[in-house]
């Protein structure tokens, strides 16, 4: 009785933890998309698109004098989510690159992704690596 007691449990849990992991998942069968905005002050929409599915993949900016950004994430309507973006590795102009920052944010409805000027007197460019579903 005991183990299969402990089985129903481990067998819950398991149905549990695999579903929100799946939900997650990337199947590959995407249509692969690549948006880009710059800013010198201000904020600028990278994406801003509705009644979709998919997920954003990744991210990568470049800096010109050293500025930073905040990247702006709203996801199926939800509250703003905003990341700093800052530092990198420097080129041979003093131009600093972040390099691809990988992620898997999954939107079912809706994806907003901005770019937002931190400071300073120099260009903020983000690329954002998406595909729908």
């Amino acid at each position: 009785m005991k183990t299969t007691a402990k089985l129903a449990i481990v067998s819950v849990a398991f149905v549990f933890l695999m579903a929100s992991a799946t939900f997650a998942a990337d199947d590959g069968n995407t249509k692969p998309r690549l948006s880009t905005a710059a800013v010198f002050y201000g904020t600028a929409d990278i994406i801003n698109q509705t009644s979709i599915s998919g997920n954003v993949k990744g991210v990568s900016c470049d800096y010109v004098n050293n500025v930073g950004a905040n990247l702006i994430f709203t996801v199926d309507g939800a509250a703003a989510q905003t990341i700093g973006v800052y530092g990198g590795v420097p080129d041979i102009n003093g131009d600093t690159h972040t390099g691809w920052i990988p992620m898997n944010i999954r939107f079912t409805s809706s994806i907003r992704v901005q770019i937002q000027h931190s400071g300073g007197s120099g260009q903020a460019a983000c690329t954002v690596s998406w595909a729908l579903d």
